[in-house]
């Protein structure tokens, strides 16, 4: 008996633990989820626990996403697809608030390039949405140049730099490095890329009893 209330302690503090990381230095991602989840919530949708995360399953046939101690999957996901969008909270515990950059706008762009069907279709999609952010930042840059580059216009150059370096890093990465893999119609694993095989092998690793 002894042991099993040592056993609850120690998941009470883990999880504890795990909520508070989650929302201070990886808040970011878990503050966006807690708004999504409140939505789900006045929508009727019930929420589930995985291990120390809280998911809801909306719609079918769109996968999941993670954010932050909160994760969304469809309806039909299977068992993987929930271990491996609780990974990625795992991830965010590391990462923090560069989490946004670093896994999830580059899992999302890929997820959304793999569905075009051919190379010029990837092409089309990536070179598209790196534009749009690359057009974001610039015209960010041009508001703060007319409106004087002092006080909160400066924040609004650095914000519109950062986004323009963003999108610049975020191209070379897809046509240099992630797009031509599909080559010839070569098929590449959606873990063949770094941060998909971690989230996959975390959520395994610490979640794989719970499920």
């Amino acid at each position: 008996m002894n042991d099993i209330k040592l056993e609850k302690a120690k998941r009470g503090i883990k999880t504890a633990l795990y909520w508070l990381v989650s929302l201070t230095w990886g808040g970011v991602m878990t503050l966006l989820g807690a708004l999504i989840a409140l939505a789900l919530l006045i929508t009727g949708h019930k929420p589930r626990r995985l291990g120390p995360n809280v998911y809801f399953e909306t719609g079918r046939g769109w996968g999941g996403m993670e954010y932050g101690a909160f994760f969304f999957t469809a309806k039909d996901a299977s068992n993987a697809t929930r271990l491996h969008e609780a990974g990625h909270g795992i991830q965010n515990l590391f990462l923090g608030p560069l989490m946004p950059f670093v896994v999830c706008i580059p899992s999302a762009v890929r997820y959304w390039m793999r569905h075009a069907r051919t190379l010029n279709g990837k092409k089309a999609f990536s070179g598209s949405l790196c534009a749009l952010l690359g057009a974001l930042g610039a015209g960010l840059i041009v508001l703060s140049a007319l409106c004087g580059a002092v006080g909160g216009y400066f924040a609004l150059l650095l914000v519109g730099a950062a986004l323009a370096v963003y999108a610049l890093i975020l191209a070379v990465w897809l046509f240099a490095v992630e797009i031509p893999k599909y080559k010839n119609g070569a098929y590449v694993p959606y873990d063949s890329i770094w941060f998909e095989d971690s989230a996959t092998r975390l959520g395994q690793k610490y979640y794989g009893a719970h499920s």
